[in-house]
């Protein structure tokens, strides 16, 4: 298989057997419907660039996920937790990037030989999208070995 498409194949296929993760998305963003509700939460996907070694190539993967916010109409006292689950999306889109990069640290037992190089930063959104949208987004870069060429 091609590294490209074993290494966004690999990447989809974890995604999407989360429970934060409804639906998975490649290319620009600004292509994808964001104001259809049913897509979240969503993971959205883009190679950012590669690094062509003569026995690797180092994918860099822009990753996005984000959930809608459910705003409370109510006056709320708790002014920390405020009127809206920002918190707990913050929670839950952080656990599916934190689960993507352990999956990838744990490659002994993958048959795909795709590992992860280094470590992620990912920074929290609150107002990135016009929709009410908050997440985490970051770059992981994975090495997919030249076994399979392309």
């Amino acid at each position: 298989m091609n590294n490209f498409y074993k290494i966004l194949d690999e990447l989809r296929e974890y995604l999407i057997l989360s429970s934060f993760t409804n639906k998975v998305t490649f290319g620009e963003v600004e292509q994808v419907d964001l104001d259809k509700k049913t897509n979240f939460p969503l993971v959205h996907l883009n190679i950012e660039d590669a690094l062509i070694d003569e026995n690797y190539i180092d994918f860099t993967v822009n990753i996005i996920a984000a959930d809608i916010l459910d705003i409370s109409k109510e006056q709320v006292a708790d002014q920390f937790l405020g009127s809206n689950n920002l918190q707990d999306v913050l929670n839950s889109q952080l656990k599916v990037l934190t689960d993507v990069n352990n999956f990838f640290r744990r490659n002994d037992y993958r048959e795909s030989g795709i590992t992860i190089v280094d470590s992620s930063r990912v920074t929290p959104f609150l107002d990135k999208f016009n929709n009410e949208l908050a997440g985490w987004e970051g770059t992981i870069t994975l090495r997919s070995s030249m076994q399979d060429k392309c």
